[in-house]
């Protein structure tokens, strides 16, 4: 048997001898020369891997990528091509100068006379990457008039859109065909003619017309005004051969003086001869568009002149792309003036564009065209009111919503609109709006799954109008669905706006609701946020009215130990002498919501201290209860003269942190307590509940 494993391991060893494993397989580090080996290699697996890798090797990559691309092999050359492609925009990325400078010079090293068609072809696609104001063009030009590297070169240069590029095209424009010569000059729209624009200037009036035209549109962008009187004369002359391109170099200049400044009335002149007499719609279509870009509200009559002519209706998109390009409190106005001039079909157009201002002053004209009788143009306006996002909008489609002149298609669309109206209302923090905007969903809404959105909106921003659908659900038994604090908050704004009666329906409903803390909690922080509010903290069962006295020296090491007013049978008559102070009763009252008496406002700040309450309470029938406390730091409280609950810890203050069950006597009860202060805050409440937790109601004696 050993004889055996000795033959097959000696097979094994052989045959592992005789394969050659890809670099990425052996444990030693892929030099550049291993991966070029992996990606000509027939195996697609170490391909694969090579064309990985061999970008993040950088320039060095670089030259060997471009003396793959005349490999005869299809494969080969495509994995040399992407790798040389990423090998430029990693190293433009890494920003590392001398590598851009090394990849840069192989690019250039493809334009050399010696490389082959392929080779030139690649580097006049990849130049655009790397070339920039500082590089000799000299080779690219001189492949501009070899007719079969030419439009390869035109067009590599036009990417570049250099001075130099333009430099280059220019030059050769003596020196070719009149075809190829407006194939440059079309390119030179492309490049930053700089010094350049001078040279052109005589082909103006020295080429042939489309020479002049392609000319003109080349030198536009300069916003030469002395440029504008080639331009009229060009393109009255014009050929149907040549006039796009004249009449098209005729708007861009007039566009490029608009952007240039300083003169901006030659600009405005320009197009209002442009759309005069320009044979061609898109090029007065442009015209329209510049007037508007101006945002002269005179410009107003040029433009509705037009969309209102026999033809009128092509130009109707030019126009709303002016309109909307006037701005201003001025041409807003405008805009409304002229709304009853405009065609039947453009006012749809015409709706979406008011919508897309904002402006309120568009808000009546939106609300008359949301009745409008073309359905087009109603559906326009509704539409336009939603992305207005003005809370006036919400009002509209409540509106529409209530009457019965929608269809179920139309009345579904209003309800979505009023639904994204919500939202955006929502956003801007406009609790009121989309309080409303959710309540109107919910009472018109037609599925269950949108009925749930609006009342999830409503449980959010809970309205004073919102009190109909809380009570429908008190009704129904629903109303444990919804949240404390909106319940709490839709009573309270009831309340606030004068439905005091119904409010405190719902409050009586919500009050067996505030069982534990977390509901307490809840129902607090809603009503804090409506302001002071003793009546509420007393429903809940707070005691916001006690007698103090304080402070007395403490420390948190005794404890409870020590006795300071005779505790627990004090009587309010006395007075007691503390580090020098004469130390009385004082009547103290909380108007918060929970009864939070903070000690530092009512005794004073400082460390190591306690203080006492008292106060009585009556109760029409005894029997057991709950005192639920909350303290910063510690509280000892009696009932009666027999001590219910006392904790002496360091803590920060919280709603029920501590429930002690006591039982209270029919009538007349005393309860005393003793609060701690170490350091930092202090404050305590004290309430009295049944024991399932609901409030106990009880009357504090004067």
């Amino acid at each position: 048997m050993q004889n055996i494993a000795n033959l097959t391991l000696a097979v094994a060893v052989a045959l592992c001898g005789c394969v050659t494993a890809p670099v990425w397989a052996q444990h030693v580090p892929a030099t550049t020369e291993m991966l070029v080996d992996d990606l000509t290699s027939a195996e697609d697996a170490r391909q694969a891997r090579a064309r990985q890798m061999l970008p993040l090797r950088g320039a060095e990559a670089a030259a060997k990528m471009a003396a793959l691309l005349d490999d005869e092999r299809d494969a080969v050359y495509f994995a040399a091509l992407r790798v040389l492609e990423d090998v430029i925009h990693e190293t433009n990325r890494r920003g590392a100068n001398n590598d851009c400078e090394v990849v840069t010079d192989v690019v250039f090293s493809l334009l050399a006379e010696d490389a082959s068609p392929r080779q030139k072809r690649v580097g006049l696609n990849l130049l655009p990457l790397v070339a920039d104001e500082h590089h000799n063009l000299a080779s690219v030009a001189a492949l501009l008039l070899d007719e079969e590297f030419r439009e390869n070169a035109r067009v590599s240069l036009e990417m570049m859109g250099t001075e130099k590029a333009a430099a280059a095209l220019c030059a050769v424009l003596p020196l070719t065909n009149e075809t190829f010569r407006l194939d440059i000059l079309r390119a030179l729209l492309a490049c930053n003619l700089g010094d350049q624009a001078v040279l052109l200037q005589p082909l103006l009036e020295t080429g042939t017309p489309p020479i002049q035209a392609a000319t003109l549109r080349a030198l536009a962008k300069t916003g030469d005004p002395a440029l504008l009187s080639h331009a009229r004369r060009i393109c009255t002359a014009a050929t149907e051969e040549n006039a796009f391109d004249a009449w098209d170099g005729w708007l861009r200049l007039a566009d490029a003086i608009a952007l240039r400044g300083g003169h901006w009335e030659l600009a405005l002149a320009a197009y209002r001869e442009i759309l005069d007499i320009a044979p061609h719609p898109l090029i007065r279509g442009g015209a329209i568009v510049g007037l508007g870009r101006l945002g002269d509200t005179n410009v107003m009559p040029d433009i509705l002149a037009v969309v209102q002519d026999e033809n009128g209706a092509m130009f109707e998109p030019a126009a709303l792309e002016a309109f909307r390009r006037m701005t201003g409190r001025a041409a807003h106005l405008a805009l409304l003036e002229a709304l009853p001039e405009i065609n039947e079909t453009m006012l749809p157009g015409m709706m979406h564009l008011l919508g897309d201002q904002g402006d309120p002053l568009f808000l009546d004209a939106l609300t008359e065209h949301a009745q409008h009788a073309d359905p087009a143009v109603r559906a326009a306006a509704q539409a336009a009111l939603s992305k207005t996002g003005l809370p006036q909008a919400a009002a509209v489609f409540q509106s529409l919503l209530a009457g019965d002149a929608l269809g179920e298609e139309e009345r579904e669309a209003v309800l979505g609109y009023l639904h994204g109206m919500a939202l955006k209302l929502r956003q801007r923090g406009d609790s009121n709006g989309a309080g409303q905007a959710y309540l109107a969903i919910y009472r018109h809404a037609r599925t269950e799954e949108l009925r749930e959105a609006a009342l999830e909106g409503i449980r959010a921003f809970p309205v004073a109008d919102a009190f109909e659908v809380i009570l429908e659900m008190l009704a129904e038994g629903d109303l444990d669905t919804l949240p404390i604090s909106t319940m709490v908050g839709v009573a309270q704004n009831a309340i606030a706006a004068g439905r005091e009666e119904e409010g405190r329906k719902l409050m009586d409903g919500i009050m067996p609701r505030l069982t534990n803390a977390d509901a307490v909690r809840h129902a607090i922080h809603a009503m804090r946020a409506q302001g002071p509010n003793p009546d509420f903290a007393r429903a809940l069962g707070y005691i916001n009215r006690w007698r103090m006295v304080g402070p007395f020296p403490w420390s948190f090491q005794k404890g409870f130990e020590e006795n300071y007013v005779g505790e627990p049978n004090v009587s309010v008559e006395n007075t007691y002498e503390s580090e020098g102070k004469t130390l009385e009763w004082e009547i103290r009252e909380s108007a918060d919501a929970a009864a939070l008496f903070d000690m530092t406002a009512h005794i004073g700040a400082a460390e190591n201290v306690t203080a006492f309450a008292y106060t009585e309470v009556e109760v029409v029938e005894g029997g057991g209860a709950q005192l639920r406390i909350g303290s910063d730091d510690g509280l000892r409280v009696w009932i009666n003269g027999e001590e219910v609950f006392q904790i002496n810890e360091d803590r920060g203050y919280d709603i029920d942190q501590n429930v002690a069950d006591i039982t209270l006597q029919t009538g007349r009860n005393v309860i005393l307590a003793q609060s701690t202060q170490i350091l930092g805050g202090w404050a305590f409440t004290v309430r009295l509940t049944h024991p399932d937790g609901k409030p106990l109601e009880f009357t504090i004696v004067e």
